[in-house]
């Protein structure tokens, strides 16, 4: 198992997908500084998890892992929220992993299952982090919104997916779903 997930990362992280990694990670830092709704534990809720999913789905878990993690650490570093980044960096990464290492199949009940599982996994890990930083009381507080984005981020991020893979057919090779172009 070990060396099958050694050869899958070796496999995603080629030459040809670092200019990719780049270009991504630099839209969802964007797209995640783009939409700021504050919160009361010096938070912020957006439209990084469009982007996570986003990610996931069109190029599997470690490509994926590494613009969720990156993209929404960086926003979170230029948008004077320096706190938040290393718990940022390892709950988005390991959300677009979960999400790319669960959603094998393109089927909607495979798609929700594996991003819901994986959202649940963010809405608790920011849970903790914001217990960490400013206290569970106001951490719990956070639940409803962070859970909210969570939902608008898999509707969007899976209409995105299903767009641009009809748009651009080749799209289905770089990511782990095993669908044919035009499905």
């Amino acid at each position: 198992m070990a060396q099958e997930v050694k050869n899958d990362i070796k496999k995603a992280l080629q030459v040809n997908t670092i200019p990719l990694i780049a270009i991504m990670t630099a839209v969802t830092t964007v797209l995640t500084m783009l939409v700021k709704i504050p919160t009361p534990i010096r938070g912020y809720l957006n439209l990084s998890d469009t982007m996570i999913y986003f990610s996931a789905y069109a190029f599997g878990p470690w490509v994926g892992g590494i613009i969720g993690g990156l993209g929404p650490a960086l926003s979170d570093l230029i948008s004077g929220y320096p706190q938040w980044v290393i718990f940022t960096f390892v709950i988005d990464g390991l959300q677009a992993v979960l999400v790319g290492l669960l959603v094998k199949k393109f089927n909607p009940a495979n798609i929700i299952i594996g991003s819901v599982i994986a959202g649940v996994w963010k809405v608790f890990g920011y849970f903790i982090a914001g217990g960490i930083l400013s206290g569970f009381g106001p951490a719990l507080g956070e639940i409803a919104g962070n859970s909210f984005q969570m939902a608008v981020g898999l509707i969007v991020g899976f209409a995105l997916f299903t767009a641009v893979r009809q748009a651009y057919p080749p799209l289905v090779r770089l990511g782990n779903l095993g669908i044919k172009a035009g499905e």
